[in-house]
């Protein structure tokens, strides 16, 4: 058996046959394997049968929404989703990154830009799963609620709180820094791993639905300073 790691499986969904080859060129020129599906039958044969380290998913297809197809494979598996779509408004990421989405990249996409976020999300979903036999780094408490950060849990009262991968590496980082002012690119560069390349809507529509998740009441425990960054605050 060769001792050479497996090459990272990548699954394109996008009906322009054009764009997914030249997607296809770019990502094996840089090492994955790929497969591509037209449309959201294809795409769940594929999901089905097959394990994938990142789903690229577009949003309208054929039979089909990407958004639906997102909330499919979400029942089966948690590997990042990157969203590509040429719909730029905000209540379309929203939607995207709500229905389970980890990235949203607008076409025309720019390549370099693709491949970077590409790395950082596979880098970050394996980097999130905690080592087996990792030794216990304690347990976080606050007013309001309980992080473990052994378990990767966060508990309010004893109600365990369903948190995305991303959701809880984004609480992770902030609430080991309480009322230091993070950066908006600061956030983002240390939960994806990369650039943003200017573009920090995804970071923003994560940490909103973090608020709600962990602060229901808006007691203010992450606080958002406009245009700036966050403040996260034991409250």
């Amino acid at each position: 058996m060769s001792d050479e790691p497996r090459a990272r499986h990548i699954l394109i969904v996008e009906d322009d046959r054009d764009l997914a080859e030249i997607t296809r060129i770019h990502l094996e020129g840089a090492g994955y394997s790929v497969c591509h599906a037209l449309d959201c039958v294809g795409a769940r044969a594929h999901i089905d049968n097959q394990y994938f380290d990142l789903v690229l998913l577009d949003i309208m297809l054929p039979d089909g929404s990407g958004h639906e197809l997102c909330e499919y494979l979400r029942e089966k598996d948690d590997c990042p989703v990157i969203f590509t779509s040429c719909l730029e408004d905000s209540g379309t990421i929203v939607a995207s990154l709500t229905k389970g989405g980890d990235d949203y990249v607008t076409k025309p996409v720019h390549y370099g830009e693709l491949l970077a976020r590409i790395e950082a999300n596979i880098r970050r979903f394996r980097e999130s799963r905690p080592a087996a036999g990792a030794g216990a780094k304690g347990v976080r408490r606050f007013a309001g609620f309980l992080i473990d950060t052994v378990r990767r849990r966060v508990v309010i009262d004893t109600e365990e709180i369903c948190l995305t991968q991303i959701e809880y590496a984004i609480l992770d980082y902030l609430s080991a820094r309480p009322g230091e002012l993070i950066l908006y690119d600061d956030l983002y560069c240390d939960v994806w791993g990369s650039d943003s390349f200017g573009d920090v809507r995804t970071l923003l529509v994560h940490v909103s639905n973090l608020r709600k998740k962990i602060d229901p009441e808006s007691r203010g425990v992450i606080e958002n300073v406009r245009g700036v960054g966050y403040l996260f605050g034991d409250v």
